[in-house]
């Protein structure tokens, strides 16, 4: 009698382990046909990055690949063209509305970086805290939760932090307060264009 317990709970045991399994490559590859989630949500699902090494760079060389075969960039409705000085350059873009990054984001990618968005404050920071390198960090002035502000202050807590910080937002005209008082690196009114950008990028990246 003990033993067929034994046998019937070693069974089980072994069903549960390989469900585990076939559930975790599952998910691993609804995320990699799903680059865009990943990306986004990426800090929500570091267990599938951890365990498949190659996900993140599979994923991120194929996006490379399907932006450098693109020639035009839709940027507020109109068309510009690409024009990759920063080429090799990663920026991160903290940003919830979809409508308001997306202009960005195509912007960036226009001239040559390589993008991810996330949408909290704590995403963004958790990004550095975690080991990801970016050249430039864009931060929407308001989140569902928390602020521009209380994202600076997180990242600038971080040790050896020293990545520049521009707050995008659709508050006109306050460059001194934000730059010279609360301590970005730059500021930068939505909806952001190729020409404004580049003056900005040319300054903190010292290009």
């Amino acid at each position: 009698m003990l033993y067929g317990i034994i046998v019937v709970l070693f069974i089980v045991i072994v069903a549960l382990i390989y469900y585990l399994i076939y559930q975790k490559n599952k998910s691993s590859q609804e995320l990699l046909n799903n680059r865009k989630e990943l990306i986004r949500t990426i800090d929500k699902n570091k267990y599938y990055i951890k365990e498949n090494t190659e996900l993140k760079k599979i994923i991120m060389k194929y996006e490379d690949d399907i932006y450098s075969k693109i020639d035009t960039f839709d940027v507020c409705g109109g068309k510009v063209k690409k024009e990759p000085i920063y080429k090799g350059k990663k920026a991160l873009i903290g940003d919830y509305l979809p409508i308001s990054y997306f202009n960005t984001e195509n912007v960036l990618r226009s001239l040559g970086f390589c993008v991810d968005i996330v949408p909290t404050v704590e995403d963004v920071v958790n990004k550095i805290r975690y080991g990801e390198h970016y050249d430039i960090i864009f931060t929407n002035k308001v989140y569902e939760h928390g602020s521009g502000e209380d994202c600076l202050k997180q990242l600038r807590e971080l040790k050896d932090f020293n990545i520049p910080i521009v707050l995008h937002t659709a508050t006109k005209g306050e460059r001194d307060f934000f730059v010279n008082e609360i301590g970005f690196n730059e500021y930068i009114e939505k909806p952001i264009t190729q020409e404004n950008v580049k003056i900005i990028l040319k300054r903190i990246l010292k290009q």
